[in-house]
């Protein structure tokens, strides 16, 4: 099926940044699971020469798409702690913006592991949505606060939640403006969303090219500060905050998602020197943003 670009609505003024380097039998619901090491499969991305935008097109039919998500794992259950403290430190770091701490949901949430993190933030109540059912089925008893799906099938009701967070979700969507003014609906007035993705115009996306892990077939719209900017406030919200993500994540984690060349031997001296489990704080390339439904 084919996008179009978000902001222009036309792909009139597009050209291709890269061409697809996959076909449809290599797929499958491995490769649409988070935190993989990638295979750098990729549809043909376009590039929009009017607004910047950047986007993947064609793509597979939507009910394709579906499926290879609900079939897909969470297989990063060691990381599930890093995680935690390096997105929950900006909500910690600008508790002034989070009065109102009664819902809490967040979309793509896995197993819950961050739902309990903003409990114990101050959260009274949390949901999730997420289509994985294996990520679903380890969620314990936050099972029946997830829906197992994805959030344009849920029926929140508007004005519910001081808290909507989407983290490397957004880039996902094929419809991301339906969902991001979704996301305004079920938010109370002054309440915020805040997102996570990638960022296109990151020093890794120039450094790498092609082979940068922002190229991949899970992504279908890819975004930058300016173009994200013109989207939320497409979409109605003001932005209160944009900012780049610090991540914490052990050596090995790093190792194992760059691309790099020697990377076998490299990691083998890791393992020698004992480093792998060194905890390394960098910048690789995430925007995040606080948005506000207006009061």
């Amino acid at each position: 099926m084919t996008t179009t670009c978000l902001l222009c609505e036309t792909n009139k003024h597009t050209k291709i940044k890269f061409n697809q380097n996959f076909s449809p039998e290599d797929l499958t619901g491995e490769v649409f699971s988070a935190r993989r090491s990638t295979e750098h499969y990729h549809y043909q991305i376009l590039e929009c020469q009017t607004c910047g935008s950047v986007f993947s097109s064609p793509i597979l039919p939507y009910e394709k798409i579906a499926g290879l998500y609900k079939t897909s794992k969470q297989n990063y259950d060691d990381e599930t702690s890093f995680i935690n403290e390096s997105y929950i430190a900006y909500i910690n770091q600008n508790n002034a913006l989070f009065k109102n701490r009664e819902k809490a949901l967040e979309i793509g949430c896995g197993s819950g592991f961050f739902l309990r993190a903003l409990q114990k933030t101050g959260y009274k109540e949390v949901a999730g949505v997420e289509p994985s059912e294996e990520a679903v089925s380890k969620s314990g008893d936050l099972k029946d606060r997830i829906f197992t799906g994805f959030f344009e099938e849920t029926n929140y009701a508007p004005n519910s939640f001081d808290l909507v967070t989407c983290f490397q979700t957004l880039d996902h969507l094929i419809d991301p403006f339906s969902v991001l003014k979704k996301i305004h609906e079920v938010l109370k007035p002054g309440g915020i969303a805040y997102l996570i993705m990638h960022n296109e115009k990151s020093l890794q996306a120039k450094f790498f090219g092609e082979k940068s892990p922002i190229y991949d077939v899970e992504h279908i719209y890819l975004f930058n500060k300016e173009t994200l900017s013109r989207f939320v406030k497409k979409a109605g919200f003001n932005i209160m905050k944009l900012f780049d993500i610090k991540n914490i994540y052990p050596l090995s984690y790093w190792l194992r998602m760059a691309p790099i060349p020697m990377k076998k031997s490299i990691t083998f001296m890791a393992k020698a020197m004992h480093l792998m489990n060194v905890r390394i704080g960098i910048y690789p390339g995430n925007i995040g943003i606080f948005i506000q439904k207006p009061e």
